[in-house]
């Protein structure tokens, strides 16, 4: 029998004895494989007991584990674990909830990381398996997983932040539900009085400015606003955009240009009023 994928040392030795005195001299040492018949010993960083799956039927080699004075796995820099749960398969004992050090996968290096023994929780956020933002968010553990958030001034999701410009903190909110693309007219509202000024679309009107043709008398006017182009990403920044607006000679009979900003989780528009008198057009919204 067997203990494979964790010798971390190979030796020249003429019997079993020798490997037993090798691993008794080295820390990380916590079984040993006896190559019979050609004076080899392997030794291993791990035992059975923490990689069961590991144990192989070999007729040619002799394993044993360390017998006495083996460190516990994880108790030291050198000897680092890969989960809670190997831990605790590895000592087959009740152990304390507390830090134990952890192969850290983005590294090459051991990192100190809280391990609760009762739920076999992980602390990805100190042993560096998480994906928050690098130097602008903190990581917080949580059962069974993690959270991001960015740090003050800085907004976004926690894998990605950003400092917000004044526009996607100073907006008006354009919220109607009879201003989505879905809503079919009742009245002829008009946007002759929407702006100067940066507006965001939220609430019941959706979450941006349609890019594609909507019908006439929807929007809960005659001639329905859209974007013509697409919506900018946030490495875009603030850019140009048409605004056209659809009535009887075809899906751009008005235009007018507007300002766009992506804020990362939402959109705002740069909007001053309609491009015409005619005063049955409205800037839709969408989801």
């Amino acid at each position: 029998m067997a203990l494979k994928g964790h010798v971390f040392q190979t030796l020249k030795v003429p019997s079993s004895l020798y490997c037993l005195e090798a691993c008794k001299h080295e820390a990380r040492c916590q079984s040993f494989n006896h190559v019979m018949g050609k004076d080899i010993g392997e030794l291993n960083n791990r035992t059975k007991e923490a990689r069961p799956e590991d144990f192989i039927s070999d007729v040619t080699k002799l394993y044993l584990k360390k017998p006495k004075n083996r460190v516990a796995l994880g108790s030291i820099a050198e000897l680092p674990a890969a989960s809670c749960e190997e831990i605790k398969m590895s000592e087959g004992q009740v152990l304390a909830s507390k830090k134990y050090w952890m192969i850290c996968m983005n590294q090459d290096m051991a990192v100190l990381t809280y391990c609760n023994m009762t739920t076999g929780d992980i602390d990805e956020c100190t042993r560096g398996t998480h994906n928050c933002h690098s130097s602008l968010a903190s990581c917080t553990n949580t059962a069974g997983s993690f959270s991001c958030s960015c740090n003050n001034p800085y907004s976004g999701d926690g894998r990605t932040c950003y400092l917000l410009v004044s526009e996607c903190q100073n907006y008006g909110s354009l919220n109607n539900s009879d201003r989505k693309t879905t809503y079919k007219r009742t009245n002829n509202y008009c946007d002759n009085g929407t702006g100067p000024g940066w507006f965001r679309f939220e609430g019941s009107a959706g979450t941006r400015m349609p890019t594609s043709c909507p019908p006439t008398y929807r929007c809960n006017t005659d001639a329905t606003g859209w974007m013509n182009g697409g919506q900018p990403s946030v490495a875009d920044g603030q850019v140009s955009r048409q605004v056209c607006f659809h009535w009887t000679s075809g899906c751009c009979q008005w235009s007018t240009n507007i300002k766009v900003r992506n804020c990362g989780s939402y959109y705002v528009y740069y909007l001053s009023g309609i491009p015409t008198v005619f005063c049955r057009l409205r800037y839709c919204g969408t989801d």
